[in-house]
């Protein structure tokens, strides 16, 4: 069968936003009807993804304190410690390709990109030993689950695509 990129396209918009459909259903909590909530728009996601690119920790501005992060990590500090320990050896980065929000949740289709820096022997942070100019690329889906004050109180998704395995690379 052969998919066009429009096709491609409206298949994976109807994916994302069947997810954030299923989500405003469900019922809302007792006492929080009212609550006034803040979605976190288009803009403020792609400043969120410039922070997290450049390897800046303010991208952790974006989170509750106690965020629940994909790979069970748990909170803010959680994270940073987790890419404190890669960020040494590599540089990720993402490209967004969709992204859609509502007040409750936010989804994305991204490209992730793992690009060794420093060769690491530590073979527990990568699953192996890396050596400078590996690459890795990277295809998936995240969700977010957000605050009332449109912060991410949660990062889920099923494990991204390698559609790229990790492979010597020029600079």
């Amino acid at each position: 069968m052969t998919t066009t990129p429009e096709l491609a396209t409206r298949h994976r918009r109807k994916f994302l936003m069947a997810s954030l459909a299923g989500a405003a259903a469900l019922p809302s909590l007792p006492g929080r009807a009212a609550e006034r909530r803040v979605p976190l728009d288009r803009a403020g996601y792609d400043h969120y993804v410039a922070l997290f690119n450049a390897g800046d920790p303010r991208f952790t501005d974006y989170y509750v304190d106690d965020i629940k992060f994909v790979m069970d990590i748990r909170g803010k500090a959680g994270v940073l410690n987790f890419y404190a320990s890669q960020r040494p050896y590599v540089k990720e980065s993402l490209e967004v390709l969709f992204f859609c929000s509502d007040a409750t949740g936010a989804a994305a289709e991204v490209r992730g990109e793992f690009r060794c820096i420093k060769d690491c022997d530590d073979a527990t942070i990568f699953r192996r030993a890396l050596k400078a100019g590996e690459v890795q690329r990277t295809h998936g889906y995240l969700f977010y689950v957000l605050n009332a004050q449109g912060k991410i109180a949660e990062i889920k998704g099923p494990p991204p695509e390698i559609v790229q395995p990790w492979r010597i690379e020029g600079a």
